[in-house]
């Protein structure tokens, strides 16, 4: 399966800003929160709500997604031991991301 997810940045960022911490800690694990560069973030945003869309069976709650780098900085997404690939771009206000499930 496959996903994607288109996020305009201004929109998250008034998300952000009316959750606050709350919202940050529901969404992204404590290694996504490293960088809280909201561009960033909106990547990892798009990447998590891809990846549920790829995945066979949905996770419970957004945190349960976790979106890691390699170490040449390709993302990668897992729920539980599900794993998927990832494409994230940015344009100007939006940012876009592709989920693909891989089999293990």
């Amino acid at each position: 399966m496959i996903g994607v997810d288109l996020v305009f940045i201004p929109e998250f960022q008034r998300q952000v800003e009316a959750g606050g911490t709350h919202f940050l800690q529901k969404a992204f694990n404590p290694s996504e929160l490293e960088n809280q560069n909201l561009q960033h973030l909106a990547g990892l945003w798009a990447a998590k709500e891809a990846v549920i869309k790829a995945a066979p069976e949905s996770p419970e709650r957004l945190i349960d997604v976790a979106i890691t780098h390699d170490a040449s900085g390709r993302p990668h997404g897992n729920i539980e031991a599900q794993n998927f690939e990832i494409s994230i771009s940015h344009h100007g206000e939006y940012v876009v991301a592709v989920a693909m499930g891989v089999a293990e």
